[in-house]
């Protein structure tokens, strides 16, 4: 904006645009409108991409998440970006950020992981962000291709903080992915489900340290309060992700504060009737309310949300105020245990199958025994009576043993 008012200074005041006048350029908006509906009248390819990319870019860069999101939708261009030049693609990776952002700062925690997940679950964000170049252990760059991917560096003062970045997906991870993991464990029937790897690998890399002192950086600030949140303990939790200093760096950090522990308050109300809804016949509202700090209203919503998401087994009495939890048939350790089994042997069988099939090519003879008429393995009446039987006639005498139709077709 300094840049196109010292520009219309220096031009003589008989001279005026017909696209952008002298009038609009107080108003940013109204410029930036005004361009982006120019370029996309009177140009086409690459130029409007670009185009449309800045003003998603300049309405998430001020907090106009729902019209940058629809905007971005409405372009399809997340369907096509791959068939664009490297600085377009840079663009788009940078107004994919700026559009996650602009949704953790409106409080909309699902929205924001989902835009963050792309970039930052690579561990490649200085080189999808042009803000740096991280060579790979076993990778070979040409001195040529070193020197372009130079070339396309931000500058500085373009730079979008990566500390920052990280920081808020870790959070927004954080917030999912702990009433899920609580879920999972009091349910083990519920096929796990994976929100964040590279948020789960650092929980498990900080659950096996057999020391962990106070949190040094920001990193270790949001595995302690996972660790706390996980736990119960939500004003700890909440202590520690309002201690990190990279919030000062937002504008209206006070008021993202304030969110991000109504969001721990909220996420820590649903950890704790994921863990301990087991042990419960009924539960008054009013003692929810006073342990978690919330209303009572808050608490009956989310109970509420949770039921009938079907996500807990209960029943709400608005009347004495009280949820009711139903007990279903609960399964043992043992069963859960033996389940996991069974799953995990239906996997290994189902490898094994299509191994077979790659190496013999899938011929219709593939599970034939050698000297045997019947098939060898899971197959039918023939199969077991004389490949396994008691008959003798499947194997002859002394032979040991061979691994079955998939050891065959490896030997041969």
């Amino acid at each position: 904006m300094i840049l196109e008012e010292n520009t219309w200074k220096v031009i003589p005041s008989t001279l005026d645009s017909t696209i952008t006048p002298r009038g609009t350029a107080t108003d940013t908006a109204q410029l930036v409108q005004k361009l982006c509906n120019y370029l996309f009248q009177y140009s086409e390819g690459i130029i409007r991409a670009r185009a449309m990319l800045c003003q998603v870019y300049f309405l998430a860069l001020h907090d106009q998440y729902y019209r940058a999101r629809d905007m971005m939708l409405m372009s399809h261009l997340q369907e096509t970006i791959a068939n664009f030049d490297v600085n377009t693609q840079i663009l788009f990776n940078r107004t994919l950020v700026q559009v996650g952002l602009c949704a953790f700062r409106a409080g909309l925690v699902y929205e924001a992981q989902t835009s963050l997940q792309e970039i930052c679950g690579s561990n490649r964000q200085k080189e999808l962000l042009a803000q740096g170049l991280q060579m790979q252990r076993y990778s070979q760059i040409s001195p040529e291709q070193e020197r372009l991917e130079r070339q396309r560096q931000l500058p500085f003062h373009m730079h979008i903080n990566l500390e920052l970045l990280e920081c808020v997906y870790l959070t927004c991870s954080m917030l999912l992915e702990i009433p899920l993991l609580a879920q999972v464990g009091s349910s083990p029937d519920i096929r796990k489900r994976v929100i964040s790897k590279t948020y789960r690998r650092l929980l498990e890399y900080h659950e096996r340290q057999i020391f962990t002192g106070p949190p040094e950086n920001t990193r270790d600030h949001v595995m302690q309060a996972s660790k706390a949140l996980a736990a119960g303990e939500w004003k700890k939790s909440a202590e520690f992700i309002q201690s990190i200093k990279i919030w000062d760096l937002l504008a209206q950090s006070a008021k993202i504060k304030e969110m991000l522990s109504e969001q721990i308050q909220e996420e820590g109300l649903r950890t704790y009737l994921f863990t301990y809804a087991p042990f419960y016949d009924t539960l008054s509202i009013s003692v929810l309310a006073s342990m978690f700090e919330v209303p009572e209203r808050k608490v009956a919503a989310v109970v509420s949300k949770m039921i009938s998401h079907e996500e807990l087994a209960a029943a709400l009495d608005q009347v004495n105020s009280a949820i009711i939890f139903r007990k279903g048939v609960e399964l043992s350790r043992l069963q859960s245990l033996a389940l996991t089994l069974s799953d995990k042997a239906s996997g290994l069988i189902e490898a094994n199958e299509k191994t077979l099939e790659q190496r013999t090519q899938g011929t219709a003879n593939a599970f034939e025994r050698q000297g045997a008429g019947g098939r060898g393995g899971r197959g039918g009446q023939r199969g077991r009576g004389q490949g396994r039987g008691g008959g003798g006639q499947g194997r002859p005498r002394g032979q040991g043993f061979t691994g079955g139709a998939l050891g065959g077709a490896i030997k041969a």
